[in-house]
């Protein structure tokens, strides 16, 4: 029997017979994804602020470039219109191409649209009200466009610099407030050394 075993044994190697090797799956590691974070808009800081006040907002500001597009009255596309749309890590849709042969490129010329302005307000569905379309990424605004009923379409664009100049003109706002604050802070403490030397005391010496 053991003579048997091994002339069985021998052939299988002479055959090249090999015992098979399990295979033990690998770990892949998933990386994690950074967590996005939210505007908080219940929060009580400027930024919070300004998002409930865009947020409030049903119409262009004074100042804001409004353009208005002509469009079918059904179902339409951002490159019907003749936009090609981007968006940042922010979900901020901007101008990614203007085709064309469109309105879109007609505006252009006029020098009211360009490749790179930031979409901030877009028409409602229905009658003349706007909504904001800050940070609504690029496939909610193309549905906002696709619900619009009737022949027109609006859009309010920002371009960077008019976006730098609009953060430069907060911050400036800030700064001036701060100086009011310690400005006030200032004539208050000198107002009560003064209270305190009419006592014949003086918070120096």
């Amino acid at each position: 029997m053991l003579r048997s075993l091994v002339l069985l044994c021998s052939a299988a190697a002479s055959a090249g017979f090999r015992p098979a090797v399990l295979i033990q799956p690998t770990r892949t590691h998933v990386a994690r994804t950074t967590d996005v974070s939210m505007i908080n808009l219940f929060g009580n800081n400027d930024e919070s602020r300004k998002q409930r006040e865009e947020l409030s907002l049903r119409d262009a500001r004074p100042g804001d470039r409004k353009v208005t597009f002509r469009k079918p009255n059904a179902a339409t596309q951002g490159i019907q219109l003749g936009l090609k749309f981007t968006e940042d890590f922010g979900k901020a849709v901007y101008i990614d191409k203007i085709v064309e042969g469109t309105e879109a490129a007609k505006l252009k010329k006029e020098g009211k649209i360009k490749e790179g302005d930031e979409v901030t307000m877009v028409s409602a569905t229905f009658g003349d009200e706007m909504w904001s379309a800050r940070r609504i990424g690029k496939m909610r605004l193309e549905k906002s466009i696709a619900v619009r009923q009737g022949m027109t379409i609006s859009f309010v664009f920002e371009s960077k610099d008019q976006k730098a100049k609009q953060n430069n003109s907060a911050r400036q706002k800030e700064i001036e407030k701060e100086k009011e604050r310690m400005t006030r802070m200032q004539k208050q403490l000198l107002n009560e050394v003064e209270q305190e030397k009419k006592k014949g005391w003086s918070i120096f010496g």
